[in-house]
């Protein structure tokens, strides 16, 4: 997808909604400037994307997968490869990646793919110890700003740069503003995605109520971090995805123990993390609940 196939959607758009160049060009561009878009002969501003969106009904970022991006599957191999590095935690390839990818970028008409290597190339030199606490979360605040607001929209990355800022404070220790951020990220409404790109986003919701759970535990917020551990279970169920479902489980337990909760409601909470663990073949979280609470676990 590119400028070409931009002009020939809005082509097939406008005429399926029944409109001429010059009816689409009112009040938004001249009808020789739409004549260009159409032809794929000029690139739109998002100004311009955002006005024939309206005429078109059609969110802004159902053109912005064509606006912001001219060789998508070249940036889905290589974003897939970044989060495949990332996973791994080969963080000095994801960095020599990220840089070579940026050089030749130019710093103004800032796109959507250029913006997702900022982010991993700040989250990687953070990992590899070349930019320090104070200096990564500025260059990540700096992504947030209002002028990236469009183009952060697409993949979600605006939740994902929350989530960064969340994890980096609590790692530091400041986990007042850690709770900010995932606060944050959990009132920030999703987008259209493009699912190629990222995971699923509840996926990721369900990963910051864990992170949240465990940033209130850590502050001895219990009941708070209990109604956020049942929020995480529910939408688990809901989503239909265990993935964060046995620690959930382990986290309500906890917070049952320091309440002083009935035993009961303690062992049901172990056992859950327990099966959930067990079922996924995640055995470091497995042997880590029968080795802690044990106690629990063993029959009556």
């Amino acid at each position: 997808m590119g400028i070409t196939d931009l002009g020939k959607e809005i082509i097939r758009l406008r005429k399926q909604n029944s409109m001429t160049q010059n009816d689409l060009a009112q009040g938004v561009c001249t009808q020789a400037a739409l004549s260009l878009i159409e032809r794929g002969q000029t690139k739109p501003t998002l100004e311009t994307i955002f006005f024939i969106s309206l005429k078109l009904n059609k969110p802004i970022s159902y053109f912005l997968q064509y606006l912001l991006d001219d060789n998508v599957e070249y940036i889905n191999r290589t974003v897939s490869f970044i989060e495949n590095l990332a996973i791994k935690q080969r963080f000095n390839d994801v960095h020599q990646l990220t840089q070579k990818e940026l050089r030749p970028m130019e710093n103004n008409n800032r796109t959507w793919f250029e913006q997702y290597l900022r982010w991993m190339n700040v989250i990687s030199s953070y990992r590899l110890k070349r930019e320090n606490y104070q200096m990564t979360v500025s260059l990540l605040k700096d992504l947030l700003k209002e002028e990236y607001f469009l183009i952060n929209q697409k993949g979600f990355l605006h939740f994902k740069i929350l989530n960064s800022l969340a994890l980096i404070h609590g790692e530091n220790d400041n986990l007042t503003s850690s709770l900010m951020y995932y606060n944050k990220a959990l009132k920030s409404e999703f987008k259209e995605v493009t699912p190629s790109l990222l995971r699923q986003p509840e996926i990721y919701r369900l990963r910051i109520l864990y992170n949240k759970a465990k940033t209130l535990y850590d502050l001895k917020k219990y009941q708070e971090a209990l109604e956020t551990v049942v929020q995480g279970i529910k939408e688990s169920k809901e989503n239909e995805n265990i993935s964060m479902l046995g620690n959930f489980y382990y986290y309500q337990g906890q917070c049952y123990e320091k309440m002083n909760g009935d035993c009961s409601s303690i062992k049901e909470a172990y056992r859950n993390a327990e099966f959930i663990y067990g079922f996924l073949g995640n055995d470091n979280y497995l042997n880590i609940v029968r080795e802690l609470k044990k106690g629990y676990l063993e029959n009556e």
